[in-house]
């Protein structure tokens, strides 16, 4: 990827790089967004087989869209609707599909909670430009290092609302939220023809089994389910003993 800094974004130590396949995408962090990049672009990690050409993909976790460049890349009439709940990441995201003169993307500026209170408090960074705002959650116990954490009031919502047709991919990459949407979606999950999250086990999800009740909750809907541990498939028995690690769980119909 080569670097083309912008002389607009110096104030806010922002940088502005072409990707290999030619979208320009603004950011903060080089290292955040080669793994992330890799993640999408390199592994395909959200990767579905659509069966239109104006598919509707739900991304929750839009961070600064990396996912919906992703998307728009396989798809490029897709219809895209957009969570991010971290204000300064959200006018990233904006910027992003702004100058890649993206179509059909609506994004939103709202955490995705349970109950849909007002205001949510969201765990960010202390240091905004050095911290990796992907890991931003409204989980206070998710990380281990949740002191090097400041809580900012964001706006929430619940994601049931805006499922009011057919969904063709749902991306949950919310950091620790996952169980709580999945519960609040309830009988919607019948929408979605497909969906893949990103789970993060740690001692306290661990010992309250969310893992299990998440995949309960999305077979019961008549989803068949694959976990992906470092990007092996593996089954709940051989997950490791490590109470701390990343997982990726998708379901299809």
């Amino acid at each position: 990827m080569t670097e083309n800094p912008e002389s607009d974004l110096v104030p806010f130590e922002l940088k502005t790089q072409t990707l290999p396949n030619g979208y320009k995408v603004t950011y903060r962090n080089d290292c955040e967004l080669e793994v992330i990049y890799d993640d999408l672009f390199r592994k395909n990690v959200y990767f579905f087989e659509a069966n239109s050409r104006e598919p509707f993909i739900i991304d929750c976790g839009g961070h600064i869209g990396l996912a919906v460049l992703y998307f728009k890349s396989l798809y490029p009439h897709a219809r895209i609707l957009s969570f991010e709940p971290n204000p300064e990441t959200f006018a990233l995201l904006q910027k992003n599909i702004a100058q890649n003169d993206l179509r059909g993307v609506e994004a939103m500026n709202m955490a995705l909670t349970r109950d849909g209170k007002k205001d949510a408090i969201l765990y960010v960074g202390e240091n905004f430009l050095q911290a990796w705002d992907s890991t931003d959650t409204v989980e206070p116990n998710l990380w281990v290092n949740m002191h090097e954490y400041r809580g900012i009031p964001v706006r929430s919502t619940r994601l049931s609302p805006y499922i009011n047709q057919r969904v063709d991919f749902l991306k949950l990459d919310i950091e620790g939220s996952e169980v709580a949407v999945v519960d609040e979606l309830d009988g919607k999950l019948a929408a979605v023809a497909a969906l893949t999250l990103e789970y993060h086990q740690n001692p306290a999800n661990l010992a309250e089994g969310k893992l299990q009740k998440i995949i309960e909750k999305l077979s019961g809907s008549g989803f068949r389910c694959e976990i992906f541990h470092e990007a092996e498939s593996v089954a709940l028995h051989q997950l490791p003993t490590d109470p701390v690690f990343q997982l990726i769980v998708r379901a299809t119909r």
